[in-house]
């Protein structure tokens, strides 16, 4: 039973890290390299300061128009990452050495959903991003559902019915989505609620 659980768990993370994307900003000097980076809700960008004294500095007090905060401290030798929740643009700058153009943008899109069942007739699942209801087209073959927040816990299970799942009452962001087939295969993806 451990070792089947155990398995389980390792399969999942590897759909799921296999569905994220890192993106790496060198810090040196008086640059972010590359400076503007355009990624997918729920991505990750990693900074690393590889020699001078710098910080991130992305927070709404020092630009408002950002949809959500991130940064650290002012320091040397350090590694900060940030995973990207909230579409939009947002900007950030190295607080001393802003005086010198060390800025850059971090562009996070919403990943492109399947709008009509047609589009796709294998799809397991859709919309994607969903703010309310997901339909199981194929709910003949679903044997059931459960849905992962980013820390990993589970937030929904359910055995599947019918060929909806309200998902309505989930916070805004990026989960994990395990689907279990009647014959036992398991299906894993990145699942946005708006």
């Amino acid at each position: 039973m451990k070792r089947n659980l155990l398995l389980l768990l390792t399969f999942t993370m590897a759909c799921y890290i296999q569905a994220q994307t890192k993106v790496t900003v060198s810090v040196a000097g008086t640059a972010f390299t590359p400076a503007n980076v355009t990624i997918n809700v729920g991505d990750t960008v990693e900074w690393i300061n590889t020699s001078g004294t710098h910080n991130v500095n992305g927070t709404q007090a020092t630009y408002a128009s950002n949809p959500e905060n991130f940064g650290n401290s002012l320091g040397s030798g350090w590694t900060y990452s940030h995973v990207f929740t909230t579409a939009g643009v947002n900007d950030y700058r190295c607080d001393a050495h802003f005086n010198f153009g060390m800025t850059g943008t971090v562009t996070v899109q919403t990943p492109s959903s399947v709008s009509e069942l047609d589009a796709n007739k294998n799809a397991l699942f859709f919309p994607n991003p969903s703010n309310g209801t997901l339909h199981f087209p194929n709910v003949r073959t679903i044997r059931s559902v459960a849905i992962y927040n980013m820390a990993g816990e589970k937030v929904l299970a359910e055995n599947l019915p019918t060929n909806y799942l309200t998902v309505g009452h989930l916070s805004k962001g990026v989960y994990l989505i395990r689907i279990t087939t009647n014959d036992t295969e398991i299906h894993s993806q990145k699942l946005l609620i708006n």
